[in-house]
């Protein structure tokens, strides 16, 4: 039978949304790449910074892939329909990159991220 692995605890200050999190406790292996497999693992958004902290596993289907993750600056748009503000991510333009292929080290650079960014100022 094969074990199940929690999500990776992470140390998330005040002000941070998880939009999704499928980042599991898991290093790439043959028998963990399944849990690796999402386009997107971890995605957080701070709309007092006005940034966004995604996480990738790339290329896909590749066991010597990375761990890829980036800072994104945020726009506030309003939609023309409902007046509902919504947030854009300028993925052209991003505030910062880092690939790594230990998740210890993925985990200690979101943690350090997520109380040092400053905000973003268009």
């Amino acid at each position: 039978m094969m074990k199940e692995f929690d999500l990776q605890p992470l140390r998330i200050t005040s002000g941070w949304n998880v939009e999704w999190n499928l980042f599991y406790e898991v290093d790439p292996s043959e028998k963990t790449m399944h849990y690796l497999d999402a386009s997107s693992l971890l995605h957080l958004s701070n709309y007092n910074t006005m940034r966004a902290i995604d996480l990738d596993f790339r290329p896909e289907n590749d066991i010597n892939r990375c761990f890829y993750l980036r800072v994104i600056n945020l726009k506030k748009v309003e939609n023309p329909k409902t007046k509902k503000i919504d947030y854009e991510g300028d993925w052209e333009n991003l505030y910062f990159e880092f690939t790594s292929k230990s998740r210890l080290e993925v985990v200690k650079e979101i943690e350090r991220l997520v109380v040092q960014i400053p905000p973003f100022k268009e």
